[in-house]
């Protein structure tokens, strides 16, 4: 027995079996994993089984049972012979610290004899997914989804024929003197440029206090002309004023001689 052939039972056995014993080394275990992502997101890998090593031991007995019906021995003998290699196995393992199982992967051990397992890159022992290959979206973006569209051409609108139009010839314009360079210079006068006053803002009054003030004014001067108008009265009829400040009494009194022989009784 070689590693060789350890390894191809290995191999046939982990494709039905969740786990496999290694009599005083280990136990195989497979682990179904799901699709996941990778390349930022950009890839999608289809799920697979993981191959992985525990140094939990377990009896299932599966590898003498495949060896006692490859070779013509029974199951106890084939049991003896797989320990005793899987013995020589771990003493190289811990000498060597990597031992090599052909289309499998390799086993490890640390400095502290920790035992682990790395698979190879290729290694398949998912039935299930095969033909299964990583699905990159970059390409199936560029695709289907191109980043930029392309605009639609307009229609061409349809020409009209129309008459040909005459442009209209420009007016003549009058001959200009020609004036000598040096009586054009003594001529032209530097040109001071004053700047606009900036105009002040109008203030307006709220619409409101203008409409108050213009009551305002409007009695005021309602009242000064009555006032006007009363003085204007008392001076020309003072009778007529009188009886509209006194009383008939009042004005008897007021209107009789300084003997008083006008006053009521």
């Amino acid at each position: 027995m070689d590693v060789t052939f350890l390894s191809r039972m290995i191999g046939e056995l982990i494709l039905d079996h969740d786990s496999l014993s290694l009599p005083g080394l280990g136990t195989f275990v497979v682990e179904d994993m799901p699709a996941s992502f990778s390349d930022r997101g950009y890839t999608v890998n289809p799920p697979y089984r993981r191959l992985s090593f525990s140094e939990r031991e377990s009896a299932d007995g599966l590898l003498a049972e495949l060896y006692a019906r490859s070779n013509p021995v029974q199951e106890e003998e084939a049991a003896a012979i797989i320990s005793a290699f899987v013995l020589d196995l771990k003493a190289e393992l811990q000498r060597d610290k990597g031992v090599d199982l052909p289309g499998l992967g390799r086993l490890r051990a640390t400095r502290e004899n920790h035992i682990f397992f790395v698979p190879d890159e290729d290694l398949d022992i998912s039935p299930e997914a095969c033909g299964l290959e990583p699905v990159s979206l970059k390409s199936r973006r560029s695709a289907t989804l191109p980043d930029v569209m392309q605009p639609v051409p307009a229609a061409p609108e349809p020409q009209i024929a129309t008459e040909p139009q005459v442009a209209p010839e420009p007016p003549a314009v009058p001959a200009v003197e020609q004036v000598p360079a040096a009586e054009a210079t003594a001529l032209e006068a530097p040109v001071v440029e004053i700047p606009a006053a900036e105009p002040k803002p109008a203030i307006i009054a709220p619409k409101p206090r203008r409409r108050a003030l213009g009551w305002a004014l409007g009695i005021v001067g309602a009242a000064a002309a009555l006032l006007l108008a009363f003085v204007l009265a008392s001076r020309l009829s003072p009778g007529s004023t009188d009886r509209l400040l006194y009383t008939q009494e009042e004005l008897a009194i007021i209107n009789a001689p300084e003997d008083g022989s006008g006053l009521p009784r």
